[in-house]
């Protein structure tokens, strides 16, 4: 056998004799190694989905924005020194906000959905595994942590843009609203979403990384007191928004506000939403307020799932057989699950109704032209609403 030596070795010899033997140790400390990195870096990435070859996880997708904006997003959190959190009196008041505003992306990252922006990692942890159970899932079968459209902390666009504060109901996160502020953002405003501690099932405070669960309280309010909390959340990013974020503060015109998500259970709330500074349009989405609206009150927007039958000063958009959570993200995302995984399709069905996407496809439409109209002064433009929409305008 021939053998081709280096310049720099004296001794080169066939087969396998002695000088072989620290090549060989070198190699195989070499393979050795790169095992049991290989075998670390699979302790430390995430699981999604078995890698046998046998499934693949799925990942659903949220729709695109379709403004003329990128879209940046930012986490914050905002602690009311001034309040005691009414479920844990011993804490002061600490709400996490997402905040998706136009960008100029550039090339920043793209956000994991319920990850990066929304609840990162131990949020998600803590809240899969029981919509996984509730759905008739295997773990993995779904990666809930897809990319969205919004860019991890891009610079803001150039422009001062309207301030849209999203809160999702009880028992809803801020995720949940993900993809309508991506639309809204798109569109030209800075949207900001907030989770309300204790009156949602995960909060993960961040940076700080502690997980909020509702069975943390120490003490539990009633409803009139819980939404008077949750009014007075939403009064604190009003006040601190500016301050929040030094680059955002130009991007930010809080003389032009709108509400859209949950919009209280009583006539005291929804006076004390509509009286916060600024708010001059609200959005009720999902469920109609129980109140009805005052004559002092700004212009209202319901879209639910029937025509509101209440006084004047609010328009109402239906999607009958739609269900409140089909009008989220939610909607459209066990929509795509329930079409991969057909065993969860009657669970899904209960969830979020059948008439996706046209519900969240409505959500975001009708979101865009009511504030474009409320809080920019554009001309209301005439339209046809799609087979299976109700409009419902405001009475003159």
């Amino acid at each position: 056998m021939a053998c081709r030596c280096s310049p720099a070795r004296e001794m080169c010899v066939a087969g396998g004799g002695p000088q072989h033997e620290p090549v060989r140790r070198r190699l195989l400390v070499s393979a050795l190694a790169g095992l049991l990195l290989a075998g670390a870096m699979m302790l430390l990435l995430p699981r999604f989905g078995e890698t046998g070859g046998r499934r693949q996880t799925f990942s659903p997708v949220l729709p695109a924005p379709t403004g003329p904006y990128d879209v940046g997003v930012r986490r914050m959190l905002l602690t009311d020194t001034a309040r005691s959190d009414p479920w844990r009196p011993d804490e002061h008041r600490t709400v996490m906000l997402d905040v998706h505003y136009p960008a100029a992306a550039g090339r920043t990252p793209l956000a994991y959905y319920a990850v990066a922006q929304d609840m990162t990692e131990l949020g998600s942890l803590a809240w899969a595994p029981g919509e996984e159970r509730r759905l008739g899932l295997r773990p993995d079968d779904v990666n809930w942590m897809f990319r969205t459209h919004a860019h991890e902390w891009a610079p803001p666009a150039a422009g001062s843009f309207p301030v849209l504060i999203g809160s999702a109901p009880p028992g809803v996160m801020r995720t949940a609203y993900g993809g309508i502020a991506e639309e809204l953002a798109s569109h030209g405003y800075a949207v900001v979403t907030v989770d309300h501690p204790y009156d949602a099932p995960v909060v993960e405070l961040f940076p700080t990384r502690r997980v909020i669960r509702p069975s943390g309280a120490t003490r539990t309010p009633n409803r009139a007191a819980a939404d008077a909390a949750r009014a007075a959340d939403i009064g604190s990013v009003l006040r601190r928004l500016d301050r929040l974020d030094p680059e955002l503060r130009a991007t930010v015109d809080l003389r032009r506000v709108g509400l859209f998500g949950w919009a209280g259970t009583s006539r005291g709330t929804l006076a004390a939403l509509a009286a916060l500074p600024g708010v001059s349009a609200m959005a009720s989405i999902g469920v109609a307020p129980y109140a009805r609206a005052g004559p002092a009150d700004p212009p209202a927007l319901v879209i639910g799932d029937e025509p509101d039958s209440g006084p004047a000063r609010r328009a109402t958009v239906s999607v009958p057989g739609a269900t409140a959570r089909a009008f989220t993200d939610d909607g459209v995302i066990l929509a795509q699950v329930a079409a991969r995984y057909p065993a969860t399709a009657a669970r899904v069905r209960q969830d979020v109704g059948e008439v996706q996407p046209l519900a969240y496809r409505t959500v975001r439409r009708y979101l865009v032209a009511f504030f474009d109209v409320r809080l920019r002064n554009v001309p209301p433009v005439p339209s046809l609403p799609e087979p299976g929409v109700t409009v419902q305008p405001v009475a003159p």
